[in-house]
């Protein structure tokens, strides 16, 4: 297969994904999204790393802003294919009347795996303690996601990915989320590299999510602008 008719058909799946719901998924009246990505990823000498993001997420059929991440981390490459992350998260939620201000401490392990064939996969496990009002205390989350991703054709500047991200809240916090299942998204998509600094990702997410007791499930369009510094 070409790498033509091979982007052809991704492109063709991701329509079909697109136009019909996921199976088994709750009808909830569920809610269409689309968010933006900025990462930026930067070298402070052989081993340590920085990280930037930006993310606006547009909710209500993708009318109006709900909440913007603002990510700042330093990592340190602790084994050749093993980085650890500490950071911040500022988010802002604009949904609705007036601004919450949610805050995050965030820690990170992020593995890249030995290539599989032609995929090449990496998981990453975050651990966040998060504070927004009127919660009575810190509520602590766990994230583990799993991903891969491979070039459509031997020299094709576009590839394939896929990921799935289990989130966990790890204890019950008063007027703030409970103990249990939080979220999950699955997601695939396109990516397009344009340099070896620059490349984007676009694609669809499956996410769902508890809601008063209940299962929520949306379907955000997702698109990212990820900056790379060179080694």
């Amino acid at each position: 297969m070409g790498p033509r008719r091979a982007r052809i058909l991704a492109v063709a799946a991701l329509a079909a994904v697109l136009s019909g719901p996921a199976p088994g998924a709750a009808q909830d009246n569920p809610d269409q999204q689309a968010w933006v990505q900025v990462l930026a990823l930067g070298q402070l000498g052989d081993d340590w790393r920085t990280h930037v993001e930006v993310q606006p997420r547009f909710m209500n059929d993708a009318s109006e802003l709900g909440l913007t991440i603002v990510r700042t981390a330093v990592g340190r490459r602790v084994a050749p294919r093993l980085t650890a992350w500490l950071g911040h998260a500022w988010v802002p939620r604009t949904l609705g009347a007036g601004v919450r201000h949610e805050q995050r401490l965030w820690q990170q392990l992020m593995f890249s795996a030995p290539a599989v064939g032609r995929w090449t996969p990496s998981v990453r496990l975050r651990v966040e303690q998060r504070w927004l009002e009127p919660w009575d205390g810190l509520s602590h989350r766990v994230r583990l996601l799993a991903r891969a991703q491979r070039p459509l054709g031997g020299r094709s500047p576009w590839g394939l990915f896929a990921y799935d991200e289990l989130m966990l809240t790890l204890d019950r916090t008063p007027r703030g989320p409970t103990r249990g299942f939080d979220r999950n998204r699955l997601s695939g998509g396109l990516t397009r590299r344009f340099s070896p600094v620059v490349s984007t990702d676009v694609g669809y997410i499956w996410e769902t999510a508890a809601s008063g007791g209940a299962r929520r499930n949306d379907h955000v369009l997702v698109a990212v602008l990820n900056l790379t510094a060179p080694r």
